[in-house]
């Protein structure tokens, strides 16, 4: 439940897909192993850099609603809603800034394009008076959400969220080895055409989208196969090794043949 004193703020990072080399320990983008269950339902914590300012005064029961614009080789997708914190601790980084906890309430959030949204919302400055968030309308929203700023109200953002919610998601089943390109492609065209899109280089765990770490076939079978199991429609993306005996795309092919969500 969220209290009603609660204060809302907003916050930016920058998500990227990238080409890695999945098991070279020197790889940029390499990580260790991490729990198989960290993550997967919630985010579990955001951090910043920044110890004043509207970071310093985010506290328990607050919600932080992060941003990101995914960007690939290929293009970029709209400013999107990526993730909400409800703030279950705060604790400063001996690094520098803050590392909020995340309650069991937090949310991830499908791809889907929030740029309407995101130019209505309104942020509160020092003095205590409303600003837009966006100077102009041609200003990028990672420009406006640097650094983390206060809402005044989170109305619009729960517009946005139940908009996603509602509408349902659609699942893009690609073979990584082949098919990244033309995944990119039809997730683009789907969230061009207002849909909320599952697609792995945006909706598994972030730390798992963009840095390779390895968790255990289990694991990651029950996320993907939940995932279908609640799509609205599930888009096979056709390429040479897409359906190889032993792939994730053979067992994603099959399971959303079986139900009926199949599309091509």
């Amino acid at each position: 439940m969220f209290a009603e004193e609660m204060r809302h703020f907003a916050h930016y990072q920058q998500r990227r897909v990238v080409h890695m080399a999945y098991d070279d320990p020197n790889d940029p983008w390499y990580a260790e192993n991490q729990p198989d269950d960290q993550g997967f339902d919630k985010p579990w914590y955001h951090v910043t850099r920044r110890r004043n300012g509207p970071a310093s005064r985010i506290e328990v029961g607050d919600s932080l609603w992060v941003f990101s614009q995914l960007v690939t080789p290929w293009g970029k997708f709209p400013p999107a809603l990526d993730f909400r914190v409800d703030v279950k601790a705060v604790e400063l980084r001996s690094g520098g800034g803050f590392r909020y906890e995340a309650e069991r309430s937090s949310k991830w959030y499908n791809l889907f394009d929030g740029s309407s949204h995101i130019g209505r919302l309104e942020t509160i400055d020092s003095n205590g008076n409303k600003r837009p968030l966006l100077k102009s309308k041609d200003q990028h929203v990672g420009h406006a959400l640097q650094s983390i700023r206060q809402l005044a109200s989170d109305e619009e953002l729960r517009k946005l969220a139940s908009k996603i919610d509602e509408r349902g998601f659609e699942f893009i089943s690609y073979r990584l080895l082949d098919g990244t390109e033309p995944a990119f492609r039809k997730a683009l065209e789907r969230v061009r055409a207002g849909r909320a899109v599952f697609w792995d280089r945006w909706s598994l765990p972030r730390r798992l989208a963009e840095r390779r770490e390895f968790l255990s076939d289990p694991a990651l079978d029950r996320h993907l196969m939940r995932a279908i199991d609640h799509s609205v429609a599930v888009w096979a993306i056709q390429s040479l090794k897409y359906g190889e005996i032993g792939s994730y795309s053979k067992k994603e092919y099959d399971r959303a043949r079986t139900q009926g969500r199949l599309k091509n």
